[in-house]
């Protein structure tokens, strides 16, 4: 049985590599491997992974066109284009692959703060990921959204001036201002937006047709992660 995979192009470190539609033969990263070692719990399973740009794989998930999808937080709309875990009818986050918190980033000459509650300037034009969980946050917050796809093209208008501020998932920007010297002039805003967990979604096709072998899923995805996902991450660092 051969579970189709789909993830963004993006770098998402430490946990996928590579910006591209390539899948890294090298370090691809630690989500990437954690979700390869359900083979070896699974042993009727084999893992076949794709990339695409994010809401492409949304898109294709909800055509069945790709039988399962990560990272992906929880959207209630979501629910429409694939399935999460659930228990007793709730999204059980005992079954999530990791857990990612969202920051604001700006220039450190730039004015704009935020307390947990609101920003200093509503007016500013916020950045963020085409099609990411985070957007509809800050629409909520009414605040004006600006999307363009992947974490480096949102960094790079903060640092052209195109937006106030940008909206991205601590782990990716993080990696970004710590490794590129170009962004030295940016820096995280605290406290955090918001925290997430983040899931392994399957697609309702396979889902429906596979039932017990999708729970089983599930329940491996939430061992591997107890068991192996901190090892994963640290060799990432080192």
């Amino acid at each position: 049985m051969t579970l189709t995979v789909a993830y963004d192009t993006d770098i998402q470190f430490p946990y996928y590599l590579g910006q591209s539609a390539e899948v890294p033969s090298q370090k691809p990263g630690a989500i990437v491997e954690l979700v390869r070692l359900l083979e070896t719990k699974i042993p009727q399973l084999k893992i076949k992974l794709v990339r695409y740009p994010w809401k492409r794989c949304l898109v294709k998930l909800k055509a069945g066109q790709v039988d399962s999808v990560f990272n992906s937080s929880f959207k209630k709309e979501r629910q429409e284009l694939g399935r999460y875990p659930t228990k007793n009818g709730i999204v059980d986050k005992d079954r999530r692959l990791t857990t990612i918190s969202y920051y604001f980033y700006k220039n450190k000459e730039g004015d704009f703060s935020w307390n947990g509650k609101q920003v200093s300037n509503p007016n500013a034009i916020v950045g963020a990921p085409l099609g990411f969980s985070i957007v509809d946050d800050l629409k909520r917050m009414n605040l004006i959204v600006e999307q363009t796809h992947a974490t480096l093209s949102n960094l790079q208008k903060l640092m052209r001036g195109m937006v106030s501020v940008v909206a991205l998932q601590e782990v990716t920007a993080d990696y970004y201002l710590n490794n590129f010297g170009q962004f030295r002039s940016l820096q995280k805003v605290l406290p955090a937006i918001k925290t997430k967990p983040y899931y392994l979604m399957i697609s309702h096709q396979f889902s429906t047709k596979h039932p017990k072998l999708s729970e089983k899923i599930w329940d491996t995805v939430g061992e591997l992660r107890e068991e192996a996902l901190a090892g994963l991450v640290k060799k990432y660092f080192e």
